[in-house]
């Protein structure tokens, strides 16, 4: 931002320093006529036209739109499959672990609430940290780190909120549906 600042005031100042050169009237009288006696020679005009026209530099100017072009490319497959990878280890994490607690107790209930709660604990941080982040970057509520922690620490609570209320509705239904067949 600072080099920014210099190379404005730098700008202002040689702009005003060439202003002041211009003050004199013979000067300004002089560059007048220049100026009317360029705009009335017609060769001046073409010649400037022709000599503005640079294949070489077209050529350039394409091959870097298309460097800029594919590396934009590159790096865009290269975040989304490291996100996959990321999301990958994270879901065999979670199922891992719930196989684990579900073989440990020998229950396949536990391991199933264990897998439950944590898979929807998960997707609730992810989507508590974009509504959040959203929300606030809409309404200018927090800085970004509040705004990060407070959607975070909300989305862990809804997710573990909805994975033990989940986990209680498939438990009753299950029981529901067992009982049922039983009957008949």
């Amino acid at each position: 931002m600072k080099s920014l600042f210099y190379i404005f005031t730098v700008l202002l100042l040689t702009s005003s320093s060439s202003f002041a050169q211009l003050s004199n009237p013979q000067q300004l009288k002089l560059s007048e006529q220049t100026e009317s006696d360029f705009l009335l020679d017609d060769t001046a005009e073409e010649r400037s036209e022709v000599d503005n026209f640079s294949p070489f530099l077209s050529v350039v100017t394409i091959l870097v739109f298309v460097f800029i072009l594919v590396f934009v490319g590159a790096g865009i497959i290269i975040t989304v499959i490291g996100l996959l990878i990321l999301f990958g280890l994270i879901g065999t994490g979670i199922l891992s672990a719930s196989l684990l607690i579900g073989l440990n107790t020998r229950s396949f209930l536990k391991g199933f609430k264990t897998f439950l709660i944590s898979s929807t604990s998960i997707i609730g941080i992810y989507l508590g940290l974009m509504t959040f982040w959203i929300l606030s970057s809409l309404l200018h509520w927090w800085s970004i780190e509040t705004t990060l922690l407070y959607g975070a620490i909300t989305g862990l609570i809804g997710g573990l909120i909805l994975g033990l209320i989940l986990s209680i509705i498939i438990h009753r239904l299950t029981t529901y549906f067992k009982t049922q067949l039983k009957a008949k």
